[in-house]
């Protein structure tokens, strides 16, 4: 065989190795990446979010088949309103964190915190997604991480030491808030106290306050029931306060394609539907554990004081859309546009 005859046979040899190893990669999937991220959990083991957290980790497992892993502490790291931080900063892969505990990063995500606009978590959740996705906000506000689901608590009400039956009778009572019910304190004219959830159950106990604004969970998570049996609800829910988990953008983009489908499949509008159930279900609890309670009293504020707190609380809707306005937005447009979500997922 001559030379040019092996060089040439040499040639068709190595175009058969090429077409038979793209035919290998193109014929069958890549090898599945097993890979875990590291999430910060930081309220305390009987807050049902210690066991809700997990039960959304595990949708994220099956999502992905096990080939990724959420790891979840069992202890508190940071402080509460440092939580974002510990994405961007790179000390955890993911957290939960609360949009009212660092002022002015997440204001139009705290739409949802806004009075008499989410009914509960279940409905509320799904809808600040949407809406927050559709118009295309989180590029605005999440510039170091990326948003991976969307949540609320329920509806929140006024816990207190002594009953309180009307708008007029809530003027200058010391109340803790923190959050998005500062503001709403302040509509109020109430005495706001700022202050950690951690702190309320001291708080009123040495009576340095006489209420506490939280949803029904808290009352249990926080053991409120034991010194602030008076319970004022709200119909239509005078606030709620909205939550997340999120992702550092770093972390982010180490996840293989795979990785990053399943965490939005178990994320996104499923996942904050899921976890809007769990706050739910936890107030539901919460609830009945206090009507079983002889001491502790439920009074639901009359429609005609419903009006009256509506009308004073249109001031926290009115400044919401103002800064919608100066971000450069049509704030009422978006206002209503996400009272349109909560309707359609109501439904």
């Amino acid at each position: 065989m001559s030379v040019l005859s092996k060089t040439i046979l040499r040639k068709i040899s190595l175009l058969n190795m090429v077409a038979v190893a793209l035919f290998v990669f193109t014929a069958f999937p890549a090898v599945a990446q097993k890979q875990s991220l590291t999430m910060a959990y930081w309220w305390g083991p009987k807050h049902h979010m210690s066991k809700s957290q997990q039960g959304w980790a595990g949708e994220v497992a099956k999502a992905s088949g096990g080939d990724l892993v959420i790891k979840i502490d069992t202890a508190r790291i940071g402080k509460p309103p440092g939580q974002y931080d510990l994405v961007r900063t790179g000390v955890r892969d993911m957290v939960w964190f609360i949009a009212g505990y660092t002022p002015g990063r997440f204001s139009l995500y705290q739409v949802a915190e806004l009075p008499f606009v989410c009914p509960n978590a279940t409905t509320c959740g799904p809808a600040l997604w949407q809406w927050y996705a559709e118009n295309g906000l989180e590029k605005e506000e999440f510039k170091d991480s990326k948003l991976v689901a969307s949540f609320v608590h329920g509806p929140g009400l006024l816990h207190s030491n002594k009953p309180y039956k009307t708008v007029d009778s809530l003027i200058r009572v010391k109340v803790r808030a923190g959050g998005s019910n500062v503001a709403i304190g302040k509509a109020l004219e109430m005495a706001v106290v700022s202050m950690p959830a951690s702190g309320a159950y001291e708080a009123i106990q040495r009576n340095t306050v006489d209420a506490i604004f939280f949803p029904w969970e808290a009352v249990n998570s926080f053991r409120l029931n034991e010194v602030a049996k008076q319970h004022l609800e709200v119909p239509g829910g005078m606030y709620a306060s909205s939550f997340g988990f999120n992702i550092g953008r770093k972390s982010w983009d180490g996840l293989t394609a795979a990785n990053k489908a399943a965490l939005m499949k178990a994320g996104g509008k499923s996942g904050s539907k899921m976890m809007g159930a769990y706050w739910d279900a936890a107030d539901k609890v919460a609830r009945n554990d206090a009507l079983g309670r002889k001491d502790n009293v439920i009074t639901t504020l009359a429609p005609a004081e419903v009006v009256k707190l509506k009308k004073k609380l249109d001031l926290v809707r009115r400044n919401w859309i103002d800064m919608a306005n100066k971000k450069g937005h049509d704030g009422q447009k978006l206002y209503e546009d996400f009272l349109a979500k909560v309707r359609a997922n109501a439904g």
